[in-house]
């Protein structure tokens, strides 16, 4: 079971770090990052976690399609999110129809940074990086369940474009997933 903070709109958060920043992911930022996906997926056995963080890591840095972007404040990993090129997935793996493109996934913030507006920062950043690069829209998924995402991708000004049971090569484990576009 994946563990989430409870979505409650009449939570009011704290200001963003005047610290933080934004930059890609580094092989030594693993600890980190598997840190925080172990906290996300607590079923996962350790090793599965550390294993699959490894090769996501070194695929950003050998693989223009697969971006990792962390968060960092006091020279601390605080969240990280990814973005990819769906035309990297292999054809195997795409199960789910889904249009071709750039992708903002999994985006992750440390607990007891939470309500500060870290997810907002990174999902920001990921945006200008995907407009450098010459992205003109970029698709996101996210699971049924999921409120705060859910409303953080309508504040952010992404369109709906459709609900399904997955969408290339994720299955909602609720049954339903939203996917969105945002034109950049």
């Amino acid at each position: 079971m994946k563990i989430d903070e409870p979505y409650s709109p009449e939570s009011t958060g704290l200001d963003l770090p005047e610290d933080i920043l934004s930059r890609p992911a580094l092989l030594s930022d693993r600890d980190s990052i598997v840190r925080l996906m172990a906290h996300r997926n607590p079923e996962t056995p350790f090793d599965e976690t550390l294993k699959q963080t490894e090769k996501e890591l070194t695929i950003a840095q050998t693989d223009f399609s697969y971006r990792l972007l962390v968060a960092e404040v006091d020279g601390q990993v605080v969240g990280f999110c990814r973005f990819y090129d769906s035309k990297g997935l292999p054809t195997q793996k795409k199960v789910y129809p889904a249009p071709e493109g750039w992708y903002a996934m999994g985006t992750l913030v440390d607990p007891g940074m939470r309500r500060r507006g870290i997810a907002r920062f990174l999902s920001d950043k990921r945006l200008i990086a995907l407009r450098e690069i010459g992205v003109f829209e970029v698709y996101s998924m996210v699971d049924g369940t999921n409120q705060a995402s859910l409303r953080m991708h309508r504040d952010f000004g992404y369109e709906q474009i459709a609900t399904a049971p997955g969408f290339l090569h994720i299955r909602f484990e609720c049954g339903e997933g939203h996917l969105f576009r945002y034109r950049l």
